[in-house]
């Protein structure tokens, strides 16, 4: 008995601490933008698919009724689903197609550094000639990751210092041309205004029939906008050309994503899961923010991330460990359907997942060695000694993960201001370092194409900025397949293919 206590009281404080930290976060939400829904294509697709699928529709003498399973995987109009069954390839061929769209992904550990106003990241976020569709920003460090910072209230100046510049950069006048208008066009936008006539074709080749009775109830599949439970919501200017979807900071960690304003309304549940790797395995000055949401049919998930630091052997050890905690210990919150359908819950259930941030793996080299490799910009060489390859060769860490060939230098450590490693020239009281790639962006699954892996010279901290964009596949859905779908035809096959159908072997499929 005595020897139970015992080992309460050895470890009260980490459970202690482990409790304030869980019950903090559930506290915590995150910013975001919110559009006019009054004007958006998402209302238009609403009319269109929101089908009462419990009820019986007459067109002539044809009667026609939807199975009642494909019920059970919607959701109703106030739930956070927004995707079709993952488990039926039939009604997601049935409805949807496949589109690319571009995503931006970058990452900066700006040293605890603020941003000024001679601060330009144009370079960083706005070089790209064909702006993209979707940007996510990571940072590190956006405050010093002193006790104060870490144990103390959050200070969050800094970071809306960076969302400032972040949305000037993105928003600035000078990539709004008719040009770039034109190259942001994609399904969805264009749809936009054939949607209404879509509906009244409908109401004529339904002989008459109200459609507003219709489609106004039943099960939507495009969900509402964030709701309360969200916080720090604030209203987007008509003019803006890209609009936050989520914004959240922990400690020094800070992540925005940032999508085309005509885009807001396609994205849907969107999800923070905050973890904690640093004192005592759990305060935020390492650990992970991640994001969770769905474009259209397609479930994304980025994980913005600062692992262990260190250069003696073995520290890359702590990093794995750390990089396994996220991946255990990162759950977006259930959904309040009744089953979940199509929801993420992990960071690897979802279409496409994209890990950035400052993963801190150094080069196996001696000091000598990597000033011989870095005169002759030999970085094949030098990458043979990167620790990330080499863990990810050994299959201790990132199994499965893919990362783009890296033609930069290595993009720490760097004197302030300067070009200069601190290998080659140290202080005196400064901390010397081997320079190495820590700022990595990795992605996992299928259906991205990695376009380019760079990085920038923006010099205000003892890091460089890095980004890399990708060519994601997302699944929308038809208004062809809709249209062919609910004009019926006087043969029934194109309904009677959607019957489920059974396996001797197991339960009914579809």
């Amino acid at each position: 008995m005595r020897v139970e206590e015992n080992k309460r009281n050895k470890f009260w404080p980490k459970i202690s601490l482990k409790n304030w930290i869980s019950k903090k976060r559930e506290k915590q939400g995150y910013e975001a933008d919110i559009v006019d829904e009054t004007d958006s294509e998402v209302e238009d697709y609403q009319d269109l698919w929101d089908l009462d699928f419990e009820r019986r529709y007459s067109y002539s003498a044809t009667e026609f009724t939807l199975p009642r399973s494909y019920s059970s995987g919607f959701q109703s109009r106030h739930s956070s689903a927004t995707l079709l069954p993952k488990d039926s390839e039939v009604l997601r061929s049935k409805f949807s197609d496949t589109h690319q769209f571009r995503v931006f992904v970058g990452t900066w550990n700006v040293g605890g550094r603020a941003p000024n106003d001679k601060v330009d990241i144009d370079e960083w976020l706005g070089s790209l000639k064909e702006p993209a569709d979707i940007y996510v920003i990571g940072f590190q460090e956006v405050v010093p990751l002193s006790a104060g910072n870490v144990l103390g209230s959050e200070n969050n100046l800094p970071a809306v210092k960076w969302q400032h510049l972040i949305r000037r950069t993105l928003n600035s006048t000078g990539s709004t041309g008719g040009s770039f208008r034109r190259s942001c066009s994609t399904p969805s936008s264009m749809w936009q205004d054939s949607a209404l006539d879509f509906t009244d074709s409908l109401q004529h080749e339904f002989g008459g029939i109200n459609l507003t009775s219709f489609v106004s109830r039943g099960t939507p599949i495009l969900s509402p906008t964030l709701n309360s439970r969200s916080l720090g919501h604030r209203p987007l200017h008509n003019r803006s050309r890209y609009a936050m979807v989520a914004s959240k900071q922990m400690v020094g960690l800070y992540v925005s994503v940032w999508v085309r304003s005509e885009l807001r309304q396609n994205v849907r549940n969107v999800k923070v899961s905050c973890i904690g790797c640093g004192l005592m395995g759990y305060l935020g000055n390492k650990g992970s923010i991640s994001i969770s949401m769905s474009l259209h049919q397609t479930t994304f998930c980025f994980v913005c991330s600062h692992l262990a630091s260190g250069q003696k052997d073995g520290d890359e050890i702590r990093r794995n460990t750390d990089v396994a905690e996220i991946l255990k210990r990162t759950q977006f919150r259930r959904s309040q359907d009744i089953n979940g359908a199509g929801l993420p819950e992990t960071i690897l259930e979802h279409d496409r997942v994209i890990w950035l941030g400052d993963l801190n793996y150094r080069l196996a080299l001696s000091p000598r060695v990597t000033r011989s490799l870095l005169a002759k910009e030999d970085w094949d060489a030098l990458l043979e000694k990167d620790q990330l390859q080499i863990q990810r060769r050994a299959g201790r860490v990132f199994n499965g993960w893919n990362e783009g060939k890296i033609y930069f230098a290595p993009t720490y450590k760097y004197r302030a201001n300067s070009d200069s490693y601190t290998l080659e020239k140290v202080k005196l009281g400064g901390k010397k370092r081997t320079p190495a790639w820590c700022d990595r962006i990795l992605w996992y699954g299928d259906g991205l194409k990695q376009l380019a892996y760079v990085r920038a010279e923006t010099k205000l901290s003892d890091h460089r900025p890095v980004y890399a964009v990708f060519a994601a596949d997302v699944e929308v859905l038809s208004r062809k397949k809709l249209k062919d779908f609910l004009i019926f035809k006087p043969a029934k096959v194109e309904v009677e293919e959607l019957l489920p159908f059974y396996d001797d072997r197991k339960f009914m499929r579809y």
